[in-house]
């Protein structure tokens, strides 16, 4: 909490992003290996027709639900949430659950802690949610 939003930073109290977040929550918890992580601009979305963001996290945490965020009781603390915003058509910005519906982010100047379904960024967005304690290798 309160790291400064650095794009693609990577260390804690220093800067990080809300992918590069997401990386090293996945690393902590023994999910998934240190790995280089492509360097990306702000609306790299924009410029693709792939899911690069939800195919990466694909090959940690296996995805349980999809649909709009407006509230799921069957979502657990430390499962991922990538949601499409900003008009895009490809998921762009990831969080963490701490307690349904809240969860922290790293988006404008920091890492902070948000309600999902009311936040202006995430709420009645589509959303796919993930869980990083159950997951299959491809």
């Amino acid at each position: 909490m309160g790291t400064p939003y650095v794009l693609g930073g990577r260390v804690k109290g220093a800067g990080c992003d809300c992918a590069t977040l997401l990386a090293e929550y996945l690393i902590e918890i023994g999910a998934a290996p240190r790995e280089e992580l492509h360097v990306y601009s702000h609306d790299w979305f924009c410029n693709t027709t792939s899911e690069r963001y939800l195919l990466a996290l694909l090959r940690h945490a296996r995805q349980t639900l999809q649909g709009i965020c407006i509230g799921t009781p069957e979502t657990q603390p430390g499962n991922l949430a990538l949601f499409r915003v900003v008009g895009s058509k490809r998921f762009n910005h990831g969080a963490i659950v701490t307690q349904w519906p809240m969860a922290i982010h790293a988006y404008g100047e920091r890492v902070q802690a948000v309600n999902l379904v009311t936040h202006y960024l995430t709420g009645q967005r589509e959303m796919a949610l993930f869980d990083p304690r159950i997951w299959e290798q491809v």
